[in-house]
């Protein structure tokens, strides 16, 4: 089925959307969706999200259990690729001064020892 402009596909999705709304309809939806699953393709592409996601999720869980209140938690930002793109705007001549090393200090300390040494 090919549509002639894109109100067309408005006018079909909200038409599909106000038939599977009707009690009668849904039981057609359910028994649509049942066999969906069981294709092979459908199984493959779903077991690929669990897998992709599987480490966010448990994030996820692991933030909610920290705070009961809060349902996303605390948002921690992931320190090392901060790092690695201070590194990469370094090493290709790009503004790094954004970057706020909390090791800063013992970086310096380290290097003003090691050039006394030589």
């Amino acid at each position: 089925m090919t549509y002639r402009t894109e109100q067309d596909k408005i006018n079909r999705k909200e038409a599909n959307q106000r038939y599977y709304k009707l009690e009668e309809n849904k039981e057609q939806k359910r028994n649509y969706m049942k066999t969906y699953r069981t294709r092979d393709y459908v199984k493959a592409k779903s077991h690929e999200y669990y897998i992709v996601n599987k480490m966010h999720w448990g994030e996820i869980t692991k933030a909610k259990e920290k705070k009961k209140n809060n349902w996303g938690g605390n948002r921690v930002e992931n320190k090392q690729i901060l790092k690695n793109h201070y590194e990469w705007c370094k090493a290709n001549g790009y503004d790094s001064s954004w970057y706020k090393n909390e090791d800063l200090h013992a970086v310096n300390a380290e290097r003003f020892i090691n050039s006394a040494k030589k």
